[in-house]
């Protein structure tokens, strides 16, 4: 069922795309004088929340090229308020998908929305399908990946190499594709007096005071596979209290609630809202993350990480100078694993990871 539905989605995106081919296009001189100087710009950035991260440096850059143009970020409500504490935004739109079925009423409106604020450029930076939605709203400009079936509604197009391995610099092509010289740049967030204060209230319905520190573990992920047994949590829990008088607190949203834990640590899964969870992870002593969001959300915000990896899968461990990472190796993966076979259950090697690896690379980075 799932195969069907990417694939109907798919069909779907492919005619929604084709009549865009013959649209009428500016000259490169109209285009020119709107890159240039634009009023409002839109940045779409709708996925999953680490890839989201990985994308933001994108805003940071427009911000620098356009100091005087409205930057705009329309996403999914849970990108809207990863990232509502980024100051070089002026506003945010909650959207949903453009195909959905469910919502359509919706989408018609933020149609309408989008028209109406006449945008200048619109850069697709992740969710290349709301690349017709752009094309409706009249937006002159429009960035988007190369090779995709929505290429057709692009005026611009960029590389991210391998849909497996991009990352923030590969993103920040988008702007390369204009025309603009763009440095290399590390996802960075700071949060805001109100997130800390949110985390604040949310750590203390758990139990920890505003003074107490603690350590935030989250060996959960976005499939199982990258899952991180959770009868190792109370052998690191028992490290940290013994070596660093540090409370642990299990961190996850509520679909890791499905997953028993054995454990003296706080749980505070699914007890958290996104913006406390973002303050979670700013005020934690240190973060242990498997390769998901709380990694890549807490590598931006410059914490002490150890970051739980599948050695099939070490593309994104070295985006942050901060973190040690700890692979999980299993010699039959090398020759059969082709990406993430294992779809069902948690990955042999994330299995065959021990806590005291975990543990010994938790003292190397509480040491510096």
């Amino acid at each position: 069922m799932s195969s069907f539905y990417s694939l109907q989605y798919t069909v779907r995106e492919w005619f929604a795309a084709q009549p865009c081919r013959f649209q009428r296009r500016p000259g490169e001189d109209e285009y020119r004088a709107i890159v240039q100087d634009p009023q409002r710009v839109l940045i779409v950035i709708a996925g999953l929340l680490g890839d989201s991260v990985m994308s933001s440096p994108v805003i940071n850059a427009a911000r620098r090229i356009w100091p005087r143009a409205a930057l705009t970020l329309l996403g999914q409500r849970h990108n809207c308020e990863l990232l509502a504490d980024c100051t070089d935004l002026d506003e945010r739109i909650v959207t949903y998908a453009p195909f959905s079925i469910r919502r359509r009423r919706e989408v018609r409106q933020m149609q309408e929305q989008l028209a109406a604020r006449r945008f200048d450029i619109g850069l697709l930076v992740l969710g290349n399908h709301f690349a017709r939605m752009l094309v409706d709203a009249n937006i002159p400009v429009r960035v988007g990946v190369r090779r995709d079936v929505m290429s057709p509604c692009h005026t611009h197009q960029y590389e991210i190499g391998s849909p497996r391995t991009w990352g923030p610099n590969e993103r920040l092509n988008s702007l390369r594709a204009l025309g603009f010289e763009v440095p290399d740049m590390v996802p960075c967030m700071r949060p805001s007096a109100t997130t800390l204060e949110r985390a604040a209230d949310g750590l203390r319905r758990l139990g920890i005071g505003p003074d107490e520190a603690y350590a935030a573990i989250h060996p959960f992920g976005s499939t199982q596979r990258q899952w991180w047994p959770a009868d190792r949590v109370e052998d690191l829990r028992r490290h940290l209290d013994r070596q660093y008088g540090l409370r642990t607190v299990i961190v996850g949203g509520p679909e890791t609630r499905c997953a028993p834990l054995d454990t003296r640590a706080v749980d505070a899964r699914g007890q958290l809202t996104l913006t406390e969870f973002i303050g979670v992870l700013a005020r934690a002593a240190v973060v242990v993350s498997t390769d998901s969001g709380p990694f890549h959300i807490s590598g931006a915000l410059g914490r002490p990480l150890i970051g739980l990896f599948r050695d099939r899968r070490p593309e994104h461990a070295l985006r942050y100078p901060q973190a040690r990472v700890v692979f999980g190796e299993y010699e039959a993966c090398a020759r059969e694993c082709g990406w993430d076979r294992c779809a069902a259950a948690a990955c042999r090697q994330m299995c065959r990871l021990p806590a005291d690896r975990v543990a010994a690379a938790l003292d190397v980075v509480m040491a510096r």
